[in-house]
């Protein structure tokens, strides 16, 4: 019996790989013995070996994706070296429009299969594996005949991390830089049965996401509607999260009404903007409008309790430094609790590169292929959107300075000008500083201090209280240190130590223990601003599970 290893290298650890799930199910009635070995592009080449060797592989399948293109390259040499009668077989986005050029490079490939890969697949192991065509392309039948990718022993050895899941596959949109765009990629949907059926399996267990990797799953209202209700019947008072790829625009009153109903954290949307400005996405064939787009978006936010992604893309046509900046401070006050800048890719096969000429873009060669400037934006002002971009990241996207960051929006009037400003002060350093919580705040003193030394104490204040939300630690760090919280600290003990009995504080509707108090930590305000806007009485108490109590410590 022939083994197949079926080998996946992911972007990081909570990452899986639904292709090689799908492969393995493609021939799993067929005579081979199938090991699935997943890795992270973190791990070092001689643990892949070491899997390669033990296991003896008589066919090793590996599915190619932007993020492991080039880890793959470094070691498809090396595997033939250490175990010479393999057959190496490529498949996924990133070989499918190239893959001549890999078959020139790597003597090593023996076969690379094209687009949809589960029919192909299954051919060439029909034939042994030993067809005379290097290149391997076969239509897939219908989404809805495609096998079911999970077992149980798929879920176990997933464990913790996401599970990926379709319940149709194509996008109707021709975006010019997305890959899905190209050639005809019709939207299949499978049957509204197999996927109640599906969902009734995933909800034997306690999973943590269940990301539907359909490119627009609201497409089709009687169908996402019905999958909707299914989750909320199926999972609602469990703690898994669904999330989808959402088009606002499609969105109407009956779905905001529906998803009212939802319970926070059961939902989570990532919603692509791209730009708010028409010429370019009429450029780019992006359909809708911002309009439309904005007011939807703006429903889902008021809800509370739909978690959003919404994204951006710097690098875009007609789309200069100005423009970017207006599209990133329209997007970004939305309010979504995620906020993504990120740079356009050029990716091959789509229709973009063919307007690398045309748009004068100048690229990274190299996976992920990301644009380093084009005929608006020149490389200086991309490298500046870059930083811009990696900060939103630190600030807002950690949710590590949620008031912190509100008030310096209010006082540089944009979130983008905010985040420019802050961009000209903050270093990056070879080490792990410049991503220290400390070191963050350091640059926003710095720059409140320079630009607004009135605002000072107010900035101190409102990161001592993002500083209280988000440690584990009883103690502020030596950048937010005063004698006031000192003496408000030894104040408070004092306070709560009159409603303590037998090592257990009883105060008001709060009941915690003495060892709780000591792992607390105490929050007093120093500005007359933040004392007006936030709080209740003069003192809070943080404890260790983040409740918050409010206090006045000279209460009788």
């Amino acid at each position: 019996m022939k083994k197949i290893l079926l080998l996946g290298i992911n972007a990081r650890y909570s990452h899986s790989n639904l292709a090689l799930l799908y492969l393995k199910r493609a021939i799993d009635d067929l005579d081979f013995d199938i090991h699935i070995s997943e890795f992270t592009i973190s791990e070092g080449e001689d643990k892949i070996f070491g899997t390669i060797y033990s296991f003896k592989p008589d066919i090793l399948a590996v599915s190619v994706y932007i993020w492991n293109t080039l880890y793959i390259k470094s070691i498809l040499k090396s595997i033939k070296s250490i175990y010479c009668e393999i057959k190496i077989v490529l498949g996924g986005p990133e070989v499918t429009y190239n893959s001549k050029d890999w078959i020139e490079e790597f003597n090593e490939i023996d076969y690379i299969i094209t687009g949809g890969g589960e029919a192909a697949f299954r051919q060439i192991a029909l034939d042994g594996f030993n067809s005379e065509e290097k290149i391997i392309s076969k239509p897939n039948p219908h989404f809805s005949m495609i096998k079911f990718p999970y077992g149980d022993s798929d879920i176990k050895s997933i464990g913790n991390r996401y599970i990926y899941y379709e319940s149709g596959r194509g996008c109707p949109f021709k975006c010019t830089y997305c890959l899905s765009a190209v050639n005809s990629q019709n939207v299949e949907f499978r049957e509204i049965d197999q996927v109640i059926c599906e969902l009734d399996f995933f909800s034997f267990y306690n999973l943590k996401l269940i990301k539907f990797v359909d490119r627009v799953f609201n497409l089709k209202k009687d169908y996402y509607m019905i999958i909707w209700n299914e989750i909320l019947k199926k999972f609602k008072g469990k703690n898994t999260t669904f999330h989808f790829e959402i088009f606002p625009d499609l969105l109407d009153d009956n779905d905001i009404d529906f998803l009212s109903k939802v319970p926070p954290g059961l939902f989570r949307f990532e919603i692509g903007v791209q730009s708010t400005k028409a010429k370019t996405l009429n450029e780019i064939n992006r359909k809708g409008t911002w309009s439309a787009a904005m007011e939807n978006i703006k429903k889902l936010s008021a809800l509370k309790s739909i978690h959003l992604h919404t994204d951006i893309i710097a690098g875009l046509p007609h789309e200069d430094f100005n423009d970017f900046s207006k599209s990133f401070n329209n997007v970004f006050s939305l309010g979504a609790e995620h906020f993504q800048a990120g740079f356009l890719k050029i990716l091959p096969g789509t229709a973009m590169m063919e307007k690398v000429k045309d748009y004068e873009i100048k690229y990274n060669p190299l996976p992920p292929y990301e644009i380093v400037e084009n005929r608006w934006i020149n490389s200086d002002d991309m490298l500046k959107l870059k930083l811009i971009g990696e900060l939103v990241d630190l600030i807002h996207n950690s949710g590590k300075f949620f008031e912190t960051e509100l008030f310096m929006i209010s006082i540089y009037k944009t979130p983008f000008d905010f985040y420019l400003r802050m961009s000209e002060l903050f270093k990056k350093y070879d080490n792990a500083k410049h991503r220290r919580w400390e070191y963050q705040a350091e640059v926003l003193i710095s720059m409140i201090s320079r630009d607004y030394p009135d605002s000072t104490l107010k900035l101190i204040d409102y990161l001592r209280w993002d500083w209280c939300s988000v440690t584990k630690l009883n103690a502020f760090p030596d950048i937010l240190k005063s004698e006031l919280l000192v003496k408000a600290k030894k104040t408070a003990i004092q306070f709560f130590r009159k409603y303590s009995k037998k090592g257990i504080i009883h105060y008001g509707d709060y009941t915690f223990t003495q060892s709780e108090l000591k792992r607390s930590i105490f929050f007093s305000p120093e500005s007359d601003e933040f004392m007006k806007r936030k709080m209740k009485n003069l003192t809070a108490l943080f404890l260790p599970d983040k409740r918050i109590i409010y206090f006045n410590p000279y209460d009788e």
